[in-house]
Parts: C-alpha cells; sequence; structure tokens
C-alpha cells in the first residue's frame, strides 16, 4: 500500500492512536507539514515514531485513513515599551481514523521540500514482526 509518511510522532501520541483515543493531531514539524500538504481526504498515512531520517525498510507504524484535514495560520505577538514582534506560524490539524498497524517495504519518495511515501505492508495485530 502507497502512503505518505508522518514520522518522529510522541510514544504518547502513538499510544493513543493504537488505542483509538487520539484523532486529532497537529502537525507543526516542516518535513511533516510539506508531507500533509500531498495528502487528501481518504488517503492512508503511516505514522511512526521514528525520526524522519531514520525511517527505512522494516520501520513499524500506524496506519490510518485521513478523516478532516485543516491548515490554518497563528500569529503571535509580544510587545514592550522597547519592543513589538510579530510572527506567524502554519500548522496543519489532522483528524484520523486508525485501522492497523504496519511495516515500511521501501521507501518511493524520499526529498527535501517534498513528501515521504512509502509501500507499507499491512500486518494484522496478532502476526510476530
Amino acid at each position: 500500500m502507497k502512503c505518505i509518511v508522518l514520522s518522529g510522532l510522541s510514544n504518547n501520541a502513538m499510544r493513543d492512536l493504537e488505542n483509538r483515543v487520539l484523532r486529532t493531531i497537529e502537525i507543526r514539524s516542516p518535513h511533516n507539514f510539506v508531507s500533509v500538504l500531498h495528502i487528501n481526504v481518504g488517503d492512508p498515512v503511516f505514522l511512526s515514531s521514528t525520526s524522519h531520517d531514520d525511517v527505512t525498510t522494516g520501520t513499524t507504524g500506524i496506519i490510518a485513513r485521513v478523516q478532516q484535514l485543516d491548515i490554518s495560520m497563528h500569529r503571535v505577538v509580544q510587545g514592550s515599551d522597547f519592543f513589538y514582534e510579530e510572527r506567524e506560524t502554519q500548522m496543519a490539524r489532522i483528524q484520523l481514523v486508525t485501522e492497523g498497524v504496519g511495516r515500511v517495504r521501501s521507501i518511493l519518495h524520499s526529498q527535501l521540500g517534498g513528501a515521504m511515501v512509502a509501500d507499507v505492508e499491512e500486518r494484522p495485530i496478532y502476526v510476530a514482526w
């Protein structure tokens, strides 16, 4: 199965996805944000706590389907008598439905400025790795 990879997620978020508790995650990291720009509602995604550079053949994670996707801008304003600073950041919120677990067979695409795409083998939960 061809999936966009979202990597470097926290162990707590991964555990919640496994237990089907967490449904919406916020994406702020640049490499995952770029990947989100290539995702559509209904697409399968592969999520892993492994860092982006360490995702290789054999990396395990969770396969989920995108239910909802929203990209928004946040403005942060700080100021005092001596300075005024305004920053803008973009973030994505993805609502997911966990479908199972998987393992990367091969990395199909992984270039700077593009989405990481992998061929993922879906595995039943009861199968030993």
